[in-house]
């Protein structure tokens, strides 16, 4: 799967987590959070993950960084391999530290995100001092300058987390990501936890400083109008796997697979006097540790047949460039 245009390249990424059975037995089932996902994310473009809760979005982003170490497949960043689960080659961790700098995450909540103890600027310095970005006489004047190109005022650099609104503070986690002048940055429901009207604000700034930085962006949420918005490409996830993907508005306007079209019909109408589309879903998410046997959203689907009860799915045009795992396409 390899292509030059590529930033980063994922192949068969598994993450599995061994789950004991009871207290008196050492025999464990796997939780396969993240399995068998393949994607390529282009330079300077954004790929959404889109899902549930608890499909494995947030373990896949920390899995490519190795912030958690991975059960098996391989990561490729910029031509460098980053693990190969296979071939049991996982990549120094000297060289993976000198190689952070230009990977970066943005977590999901700012207020856990940043230390209370420390101030703004010293959480934003620590990151520029440890990789060598500028010399360190001047790293306080570059780290306002970060701040303040985020929508913060100079004067963040010595307030305190308690001081800041939700909005503030997630402007300041990205801060301290872009600080580092990474080329990849993997954001984790990074509105997930701001008003609306901060969502946007917070969105547009992101954009602004792809453009600015030149930067690739994996962008996790479970909002699929959010993500459309701000993402060239879209994936959909569902327990572990890619059940679609494509261009965003492709997505968005002609999805095919059955379970993207449910989170698009559980999405509120947007303008006067759209018809609201049919929630065509039914039952409740199955658990991690008790995945379907052939296609696993077949429990849940209206349009199930035997073969999707028996068959698993795989990834298929639908139209070009636009892939989807269902027996009925």
């Amino acid at each position: 799967m390899s292509n030059k245009n590529s930033l980063i390249e994922i192949d068969h990424l598994k993450k599995y987590y061994s789950v004991s059975n009871g207290f008196f037995t050492s025999k464990g089932r796997a939780l396969k959070a993240v399995d068998d996902v393949s994607l390529a994310v282009e330079r300077k473009h954004s790929l959404g993950i889109v899902g549930e809760s608890g499909c494995g979005k947030s373990t896949m982003g920390k899995t490519i960084l190795r912030l958690i170490e991975p059960s098996g497949g391989r990561v490729v960043f910029d031509g460098e391999e980053l693990f190969n689960v296979e071939e049991n080659h996982f990549m120094d961790q000297k060289k993976l530290q000198a190689l952070r700098k230009r990977m970066a995450m943005v977590f999901q909540d700012p207020y856990s995100s940043l230390n209370p103890h420390m101030t703004i600027g010293d959480a934003v310095k620590a990151g520029v001092l440890r990789h060598k970005i500028v010399p360190k006489e001047e790293a306080p004047d570059y780290c306002i300058e970060m701040l303040c190109a985020c929508g913060l005022e100079k004067e963040a650099y010595a307030s305190y987390p308690n001081e800041f609104s939700g909005g503030q503070r997630q402007r300041a986690v990205i801060a301290r990501a872009l600080a580092l002048k990474p080329e990849f940055v993997v954001c984790d429901e990074p509105t997930a936890a701001l008003d609306v009207s901060i969502q946007s604000q917070v969105l547009n700034m992101m954009l602004d400083m792809q453009e600015q930085m030149n930067l690739t962006y994996l962008f996790i949420s479970h909002n699929l109008q959010v993500t459309r918005a701000f993402c060239d490409e879209i994936a959909v996830m569902y327990l572990g796997k890619i059940v679609e993907k494509g261009k965003a508005d492709e997505i968005y306007y002609h999805s095919v697979h059955p379970y993207t079209k449910a989170l698009l019909a559980s999405l509120p109408i947007s303008e006067p006097g759209q018809k609201k589309q049919e929630r065509k879903i039914i039952n409740s998410i199955p658990s991690m540790m008790d995945v379907p046997k052939g296609c696993r959203f077949h429990t849940r689907c209206p349009y199930a047949t035997q073969k999707c009860r028996t068959e698993e799915p795989k990834l298929k045009e639908a139209s070009p460039g636009h892939l989807a795992a269902c027996h009925q396409i």
